[in-house]
């Protein structure tokens, strides 16, 4: 089994499961800004036993900076603690064309421009 996860817009949270190249279940919310809040409980109702995951493919950008941040490194930390791959995407991309890697190497978001960081104030 694979789970699909996408975080790049900030009112979008996608957590998918596929076997065989075949969608199984999902979980989609449109809540703007709510990344930290949903992810781990969608991946709960979609994946109800996560040793049988193969690997892990993820949305890496581009994207929103905080979303991505909260897809990504969830990704990373689940893939990590399994010992199974995470594959990055690109948005849209069809993941029938990821090859499966053998080993786990992290996946760095891809935000399209550089975040937009205020100065603290004097």
């Amino acid at each position: 089994m694979i789970l699909y996860i996408n975080t790049s817009k900030t009112d979008l949270i996608e957590v998918k499961l596929f076997l065989d190249n075949k969608l199984v279940k999902e979980k989609i919310s449109n809540e703007n800004l709510k990344q930290s809040e949903l992810l781990l409980k969608m991946i709960d109702k979609v994946v109800h036993d996560l040793k049988k995951l193969e690997a892990i493919y993820i949305v890496s950008g581009p994207g929103a900076f905080s979303a991505l941040r909260i897809g990504v490194s969830t990704a990373n930390a689940l893939a990590w603690s399994l010992h199974i791959p995470v594959m990055e995407l690109k948005v849209d991309q069809d993941i029938s064309q990821v090859k499966i890697s053998k080993e786990f190497k992290p996946v760095i978001p891809k935000y399209g421009k550089e975040p937009n960081i205020t100065k603290a104030k004097k």
